[in-house]
């Protein structure tokens, strides 16, 4: 299972990556031909440019440095040097070969401004890495999660127009590549952990509230987490809990993460109402359209409410999440939501 985000002191503590196999530098036409033959011939690259860093508004350059890996060697073709031959348009028109890099419709802008060419065969990991539930765009921070190693960026402003290259700017454009070739791989061999960002996120809110409630008997502390842990991570409009006052009937206000909220709200009526009389989950794509809710903030448009059972069955509250748009919340707001809650079952 791969983590969602990452903070910069935990990327800063793994070990760098080793880059593998043979740096191949690229000036010469003859030295093309022979990058183009064998690059040609390989099912899957990673795929970087380089550009000469602007340090004031103005002219923009194009980029300096192509390159490309296959976990094996790494090719650095010298635009400045060499344009953009024919032989690697090839490969970058080519949708038999994959071509794997971070921001790719950017570097793709740049190499058109050599020459016209209908890119194809492309994969962007900032696409890719939503479907396992990763937020981080970096490729920084992607090698972090995906890897577990650390890239360096010492030379990402270095002048990338200078030729010869510096071992050290060799190396960081080489593993640039490489580490977009390796995340692919990565990923592609953990293609059953696919999962949305949402999915992801609300895997981690569940880890956290696990451990938050284990040490905690009060009820109320362990909402006032809860509400602000979803509050925190999903931004909603409304999170927090109605607690059930069965000598008046009614759910009176717990603790909450937003804008005030109803105090009480009576048995059966409005969605929390709802909830509580039917014993379930309820999901209202448009609050306007769900006949007798109760407005509290006119600003809230769509809404979920889950229901708390303790040990014995007996429903002790509701958890409410309100939303500023419409059709936010589904089955799979649900089905997190009530493991969720499940948590406080446990414990009361």
């Amino acid at each position: 299972m791969f983590a969602s985000t990452i903070e910069n002191h935990v990327v800063e503590s793994l070990p760098q990556v080793e880059l593998k196999g043979h740096i191949n530098l690229v000036s010469t036409r003859s030295q093309v031909e022979h990058a183009a033959r064998y690059l040609s011939r390989q099912p899957v690259l990673g795929f970087d440019t380089e550009t000469k860093p602007r340090f004031s508004s103005g002219r923009m350059y194009m980029p300096a440095l192509l390159q490309f890996s296959d976990g094996v060697s790494s090719y650095l073709i010298h635009l400045k040097k060499t344009g953009l031959p024919q032989e690697i348009v090839a490969i970058l028109c080519d949708p038999a070969i994959i071509k794997v890099g971070a921001a790719v419709r950017d570097d793709i802008a740049g190499l058109q401004r050599y020459a016209p060419f209908e890119p194809a065969g492309f994969v962007d990991l900032q696409d890719m890495v939503q479907e396992y539930g990763i937020v981080e765009k970096s490729v920084k921070k992607m090698s972090a999660i995906i890897l577990g190693k650390r890239i360096s960026k010492s030379q990402q402003v270095t002048n990338w127009e200078a030729f010869p290259l510096s071992g050290a700017q060799a190396l960081y454009a080489a593993t640039d590549a490489y580490v977009c070739y390796s995340i692919y791989n990565k990923l592609i061999a953990h293609n059953s952990e696919k999962k949305s960002p949402r999915q992801r996120m609300y895997e981690e809110i569940l880890v956290s509230a696990a451990s938050l409630l284990k040490d905690e008997p009060d009820l109320v502390a362990n909402m006032a987490n809860v509400s602000a842990l979803i509050k925190e991570t999903f931004k909603f409009w409304w999170v927090g809990f109605y607690r059930i006052d069965n000598k008046s009937r009614e759910l009176v206000l717990g603790p909450f993460q937003g804008p005030l909220a109803c105090t009480r709200i009576p048995f059966g009526r409005g969605v929390c109402g709802t909830c509580w009389k039917q014993r379930k989950t309820i999901i209202v794509p448009d609050v306007e359209k769900f006949p007798g809710h109760i407005a509290c903030s006119s600003r809230s448009r769509s809404e979920i409410v889950v229901p708390l059972f303790d040990k014995k069955g007996e429903l002790i509250a509701v958890l409410d999440i309100d939303s500023e748009k419409t059709g936010t919340f589904d089955q799979m707001d649900s089905r997190y939501l009530e493991e969720l809650a499940g948590l406080f079952k446990n414990i009361y």
